[in-house]
């Protein structure tokens, strides 16, 4: 009898979590993310910097996967529990409430501003009302009605009537989620007033044929991401405002449809993650349109005792960046990215794009500036990364794959090279583990703030085993260093190599 009690709950908490899931896509949060995304604010850096490095991309998928679990483990007990009669009503009621209440309360408390109340008051509410009537359900059924009482049921339904209760009350106070966004065409429109544009050079046809080649341009669905929430803010342009503060003259406010007034820049740029490691992939290329910081700078005026510049996002997270790097030229308030409205994933409406420093500084969704008279430390400064961040020499090889054979005795060796604002003078190849090296050829980048593609027409004198390595250097006539070291905390370092074996 546990064992069908124990399934019938796991059944009936998978069908809550698909129904919130199902509702998350009309905007209102998945119920799991918020209690990960407490267990990620929780996490202190001796924890979460290995767990990055480690797993990357995945950890935070795997702590989805694990909140779920904890989530079906939870079904699971109180099946058993409702199956037993000597277990009182309000036990089971409790333990069937237990992660829906933690999802909010402990999101709330802990998330802070990266969750809002109202949101998640409503998912977890409809998931703990599907669950109280899936439940019931299924201890209505023949093999397991034997040890559940009709009070038990009765209070059950009761549960699942109340959770429905607290969706609409959820509703009528905060709404679904704000969902509203500007029209393409005018974005489109107002990207067509820019005062400079920088020429995306075209690709060379010999680099567009090689196989397994990074592209020049990343589509925005391909660009990576890497974020500390797992609930995307959803911000409703209409009434979304950027606020200028802290150590200026003139604070102020500016809307969507003005900073879409303003001249634009538009330019080809290259982020890169901080936990991207030697040949890893969390690196794109996108042309971004956006305003000169520094424009709207003029506008607050910021006062002689500047120092640092705070930048917070909608959801709480901040970073800040030196007050000479935020008056760069190229620095930038994105809104278009490879022409279109920046995607929520990529900090709709507007995000910082800062030439020369790591992804993490290029805070998305981005809600308020503040010009500080200190260092501040922002929350990975908190856990030990880099402040400065400055983006590191590397190269990647991409191709040939791991067994390749030559064509008429050729093959193409390739990849992209990366050095953030001081871009790449040369590349160099070793098909001899480093013994020796050669002089690849390089495709001219697609901006000043971006990789290089590079390629070097090898013909091997056999069929055989060869390690390669490649190195750059760059604009200032550093050579990348060969020392190996790991991302954390300022980035990695490291000549890339791949083993490939050559067939006849």
């Amino acid at each position: 009898m546990n064992a069908l009690a124990a399934t019938a709950g796991v059944i009936a908490m998978a069908f809550a979590i698909l129904v919130t899931y199902l509702v998350s896509v009309s905007g209102v949060p998945f119920a799991p993310l918020a209690l990960g995304q407490a267990i990620i604010e929780a996490m202190p850096g001796w924890i979460s910097v290995p767990l990055i490095e480690a797993l990357r991309y995945w950890a935070q998928r795997l702590l989805v996967l694990g909140v779920i679990g904890l989530y079906l483990v939870d079904g699971a007990a109180t099946g058993i529990a409702a199956a037993d009669r000597r277990v009182r009503t309000s036990a089971v009621a409790g333990l069937a409430a237990l992660p829906w209440l933690a999802t909010v309360v402990l999101g709330v408390l802990l998330a802070g501003e990266k969750i809002d109340l109202a949101s998640a008051l409503l998912g977890s509410a409809i998931g703990a009302a599907a669950f109280f009537g899936g439940l019931t359900f299924l201890l209505s059924a023949e093999r397991v009605s034997t040890a559940a009482a009709a009070t038990r049921r009765r209070a059950l339904l009761t549960g699942a009537a109340a959770a429905a209760a607290l969706a609409v009350l959820a509703i009528v106070l905060g709404g679904t989620v704000r969902a509203a966004r500007a029209q393409v065409s005018t974005v489109v429109t107002a990207a067509r007033r820019l005062r400079s544009r920088e020429p995306v050079a075209a690709g060379a046809a010999a680099f567009e044929a090689i196989d397994h080649l990074e592209k020049r341009i990343t589509a925005n669905e391909d660009h990576y991401t890497v974020d500390t929430t797992l609930i995307k803010p959803r911000v409703d342009a209409s009434t979304w405002q950027l606020a200028f503060g802290g150590e200026v003259e003139r604070p102020f406010s500016i809307s969507y449809n003005e900073l879409l007034d303003m001249e634009a820049l538009e330019r080809p740029h290259t982020l890169e993650c901080i936990s991207n490691e030697i040949g890893g992939d969390l690196i794109s290329t996108a042309v971004w349109t956006g305003v000169p910081l520094a424009d709207l700078f003029a506008r607050a005026g910021p006062k002689a005792s500047a120092y640092d510049v705070v930048l917070t996002s909608v959801d709480g997270y901040t970073d800040s960046i030196r007050i000479a790097k935020a008056l760069d030229p190229d620095t930038m308030v994105a809104y278009l990215m490879n022409g279109f409205p920046l995607p929520e994933a990529h900090g709709y409406p507007a995000r910082a794009l800062i030439p020369g420093i790591y992804g993490m500084k290029n805070v998305k969704w981005l809600s308020k500036i503040d010009v500080v008279t200190f260092d501040f430390q922002g929350y990975w400064m908190e856990r030990g990364w880099s402040d400065i961040a400055t983006y590191n020499t590397h190269v990647r090889i991409d191709a040939p794959p791991v067994s390749t054979r030559a064509v008429d005795g050729k093959i193409v060796i390739a990849g992209i090279a990366f050095a953030g604002q001081r871009g790449i003078s040369r590349v160099e190849v070793s098909t001899d583990g480093g013994a020796s090296w050669t002089a690849a050829e390089l495709e001219p980048a697609p901006g000043r703030h971006t990789w290089v593609r590079w390629r070097y027409v090898w013909t091997p004198a056999a069929a055989a085993r060869h390690r390669l390595v490649a190195r750059a250097t760059d604009g200032t006539g550093a050579v990348q260093t060969s020392v190996r070291r790991p991302p954390f905390p300022n980035g990695s370092t490291g000549y890339d190599s791949q083993e490939i074996s050559v067939t006849a």
